[in-house]
């Protein structure tokens, strides 16, 4: 069974500079139901696991809360994503579970042939998220895209201008000063670009666009896909080397624009550079857990002392 279920005749060959959606049978796999994600969560080390939680339909510019979940096995995880206000991620599930990842390789070796993009590596997570649920405005340094399995989910996608995510922002995620969210502002929204998707739909968008996720009113599952090709690696290594010299010599470089003949020298800069000093991980540290899921409280959320909401 083909896992991409079919594509627009041009659309293929314009997922490096376009947004395009096409459809896939990842649903059809078994994979995705309810038993198998408890199994999923199951056999994950939790420590894996992505816990957190956000008011219904968040705005843009707000930030998630980390939580945890002692003493709830995955089936319960999962009944209290239904029924709460929750977004649960096995980050990496797709490469590091031996049943989803051969689906996973067939996945990407279908989009690779698909697309002429050769992928040099590929992660994924499983995104299993409550109604109304959302991420927020944040840009991804590696070629993303989502594959949708249940529910309704809208992505919004933002052009990878200047003005919307600049050259310093990208710098500072690739060198680990900052985790990958940004400034939103309200006058960017009418530059974006809403995509609504339903299972079995997929979305890929060109390198560094932000974009942010809100949830329809159903439980949602979907599969979040992060890659490299030899493009986004020689793009990637001007920012990382250019923001090096920024910080370093007192440089203000520009990385956009760069000529395809020079990047190489840039991608093989950064890399020595990043053997001799090794970007520090400091902001990768983990947030405060802020709540338990108990499957008895308000939206199965129960905050530890200090963390409880004003009004909760």
């Amino acid at each position: 069974m083909n896992l991409i279920a079919d594509w627009n005749r041009t659309a293929p060959r314009k997922t490096r500079t376009e947004i395009v959606r096409f459809n896939h049978r990842m649903a059809e796999t078994g994979l995705f139901t309810d038993e198998a994600l408890a199994r999923l969560l199951d056999e994950t080390p939790r420590e894996e696991i992505t816990i957190c939680t956000m008011p219904p339909r968040p705005p843009a510019d707000l930030r998630w809360i980390a939580g945890d979940a002692p003493g709830i096995d995955g089936a319960g995880l999962v009944e209290a994503t239904r029924r709460g206000r929750l977004w649960v991620s096995p980050r990496s599930a797709m490469t590091k579970h031996p049943t989803y990842r051969k689906v996973f390789n067939q996945l990407m070796g279908e989009f690779s042939k698909a697309t002429g993009q050769r992928v040099l590596s590929a992660d994924a997570a499983v995104l299993i998220s409550s109604a109304n649920m959302g991420i927020f405005f944040h840009v991804d340094p590696a070629e993303t895209m989502l594959w949708h399995i249940r529910g309704t989910k809208t992505m919004l996608v933002y052009p990878p201008k200047e003005e919307i995510v600049t050259e310093l922002a990208l710098e500072a995620i690739l060198l680990k000063e900052t985790l990958s969210d940004l400034p939103w502002r309200p006058e960017m929204e009418s530059q974006a670009v809403s995509v609504t998707l339903k299972g079995g739909e997929a979305v890929s968008w060109p390198i560094h666009s932000p974009h942010r996720v809100l949830n329809g009113d159903d439980l949602n599952v979907s599969m979040s896909v992060e890659f490299s090709t030899p493009r986004s690696m020689l793009t990637n290594g001007v920012f990382y080397t250019n923001g090096i010299l920024r910080r370093r010599a007192g440089m203000n470089p520009t990385s956009r624009g760069t000529a395809d003949i020079l990047k190489p020298a840039y991608w093989a800069a950064s890399r020595a550079i990043k053997a001799l000093a090794p970007p520090k991980n400091n902001v990768e540290r983990a947030h405060d857990r802020r709540f338990d899921v108990d499957l008895s409280a308000p939206w199965c959320i129960k905050w530890r002392p200090g963390y409880e909401p004003q009004g909760a």
